[in-house]
This record gives C-alpha cells, structure tokens and sequence, in this order.
C-alpha cells in the first residue's frame, strides 16, 4: 500500500517585487503553516520521506512542519522537480520515487496539486487552499502503477477557524 500526503504551501506574501520562486510567506501563512503542523493527526502522520518544492514559500511551509517535529530533517528532499504548476509534471515525479517508500510528504503548488488529487481520488476537491493537507491511500504496491485511490482526509485551515 502507498499513501501520499500532499500539501500545499502557506500563504504568500506579495508585498516585495521578487520572482515567483522567492516569495516567502506572509503573516497569516506562517500563522496557518505553524497551526496546520501542530495538529496531532498530522503529527501522527510519520512519513518515510518529504519532498518539497525549492521555492521560498514551499521551503517555509516545510520548516514549520520540521519545527513542530512531523518527520526528521534528514527525511526531507528539496527539488526542483516540485517547482511545477502542472499536475502531469507532478505525476511523472511520484512516478520515479523509490518503490521501497510507502508514505510520503509531497509539499507543492497548485494547480498541479489540486488536479492531481482529483486524477487520483475518488472525491473531487473544487481546490486544495493554502496550508491545504489531502491524504489518499493507494492500493498499489508501486508508484509508477498508482490507480485511483481513496482520500483519507482533506484538512483545510479555514475548516478550523470560527465561522
């Protein structure tokens, strides 16, 4: 059985004229990445490896899930090969991981990661938000054959917030 964890990063801010790619995050998203981290669920996640985008706001999320003590830092793979807004892209990554890993972290962008949890779940999700956290559980005994999965759970920040 396969599990993937995908996350998509915090809140960015806009406030400085800097490419995409170093954009940090801004006050709501360090607030959300930290509170999204330190529910118990998520810590008792474990995963056996993380791979994380190398963008700014993605590398930052992935710091408040270290500091909070989800998985180790020596689990943790920043890539270029995250830094994509394609979900196709995406697939072909979770496609070449070694078949000896059963549960990962993936940190990422949208839309890619909206796109491809619909693929590859049974619940259509309108889109994964900032800080959004989606578990589905695969069947399969191997990332290049992965068929539709099931979503665990979706753990949205405004799901947590007052109303």
């Amino acid at each position: 059985m396969k599990s993937i964890i995908f996350i998509r990063h915090a809140k960015s801010s806009w406030e400085f004229n800097l490419p995409d790619k170093k954009r940090p995050l801004n006050k709501r998203g360090l607030f959300d990445a930290d509170f999204m981290s330190s529910l118990e669920l998520v810590k008792s996640l474990k995963p056996e490896a993380v791979f994380c985008s190398n963008a700014v706001r993605t590398r930052e999320t992935c710091y408040a899930f270290l500091k909070n003590d989800v998985f180790p830092d020596d689990i943790v793979t920043y890539t270029d090969h995250l830094y994509v807004f394609d979900h196709l892209d995406l697939k072909t990554f979770i496609t070449t991981l070694n078949p000896k890993l059963s549960k990962i972290f993936i940190f990422g962008h949208n839309n890619a990661l909206t796109k491809l949890v619909n693929q590859l779940g049974e619940v259509a999700i309108e889109n994964i938000p900032t800080c959004g956290i989606v578990k589905i559980n695969f069947k399969s005994s191997s990332w290049d054959a992965l068929k539709k999965g099931q979503v665990e759970f979706k753990l949205f920040p405004k799901s947590f917030m007052p109303s």
